[in-house]
């Protein structure tokens, strides 16, 4: 139903990797350093959930644009037809 999933896992897998690449060197950096803080640490976290979740919403837009029209006007049409019946 999903054309391409295996290029966009890939593909996503692999800015996945990275950004979480980046926050592992940001956290050792940080560790070296007397701002090795709870705050710090947090706003590190932090801008880790927002990259992850910027990265989750291109994934999942990606996901809907390779869908495969076909079935889900199929399935829109089953359900249609459904409710139409009670």
């Amino acid at each position: 139903m999903i054309r391409n999933k295996n290029e966009l896992v890939h593909k996503k897998s692999n800015q996945l990797g990275q950004i979480l690449a980046e926050y592992v060197e940001k956290m050792d950096e940080l560790s070296e350093t007397d701002e090795f803080t709870i705050d710090n640490i947090e706003k590190l976290w932090m801008g880790l959930d927002e990259r992850a979740n910027v990265l989750f919403r291109e994934i999942s837009s990606e996901i809907i644009e390779n869908m495969d029209e076909r079935k889900l006007i199929r399935a829109k049409k089953k359900s249609i037809r459904k409710k139409e019946l009670y």
